[in-house]
């Protein structure tokens, strides 16, 4: 299983800005970003225990957590994925499923099948035997760059929103709750080439550990 380190940083509106300058002039955008950003959407699900939540939130370095993502409010793409976190590095597993299976799973209407891929039946087990469900919709704008040494991902996210209703999922003016957080995100396999990470000024940034999923349950529940 491979895994990726991932970094993360809390950035001003100031620090948005003169990123997004340095990048444009560095890195090459992402090839599935036509325009200037794309916009991603994922649907998280915990149990009741609220596991995946409370593991983030204590720190717990080895942990997973499952959701359904599709980007641009296309519904013709949509994946089921689980993102597994160790000791800082990432591995995401996925699967593509359709409009119609992503709301037989809000309607909590599946059943294993033999014909499935392995890991749709491991995420419909995990409904069945640990009332897995849809806990809240995250959804933000990314700007995105890539650099092919070291297998580079440098995003920059902004107007990060949710919403606990998940109807008109694929409607880009349904009403959504915004935080105000800007993140930089750096995603590297072995290592960041030294001029990239110069001219990121990464030493000079607050890196923090953050989580979209928390941060918008908090702010659905008043930061409890």
């Amino acid at each position: 299983m491979e895994y990726r380190s991932e970094l993360k940083y809390n950035i001003t509106n100031k620090d948005f800005e003169l990123l997004k300058c340095n990048l444009e002039s560095l890195l090459k955008k992402d090839s599935h970003c036509p325009n200037d950003y794309y916009t991603i959407t994922s649907i998280y699900f915990d149990n009741y225990k609220k596991t995946s939540y409370n593991q983030v939130k204590d720190g717990i370095s080895e942990r997973y957590k499952y959701r359904i993502r599709f980007y641009n409010y296309d519904s013709n793409f949509i994946k089921l994925e689980k993102k597994k976190k160790s000791n800082g590095f990432t591995n995401k597993k996925s699967v593509i499923i359709t409009k119609e299976f992503l709301y037989d799973i809000l309607n909590n209407n599946v059943k294993i099948n033999k014909s499935y891929d392995k890991l749709l039946n491991e995420f419909i087990i995990k409904m069945n035997t640990e009332y897995l469900r849809p806990i809240i919709c995250v959804e933000y704008d990314r700007v995105p760059y890539v650099y092919k040494l070291g297998n580079v991902r440098i995003t920059l996210d902004y107007n990060i929103r949710y919403t606990d209703e998940y109807k008109d999922l694929f409607n880009e003016n349904r009403n959504m709750r915004y935080l105000k957080d800007k993140i930089l995100e750096v995603k590297y396999d072995e290592f960041i080439p030294d001029y990239v990470r110069y001219r990121l000024q990464l030493n000079s940034l607050h890196q923090i550990s953050y989580s979209k999923f928390n941060n918008c349950i908090d702010d659905l529940n008043g930061r409890f």
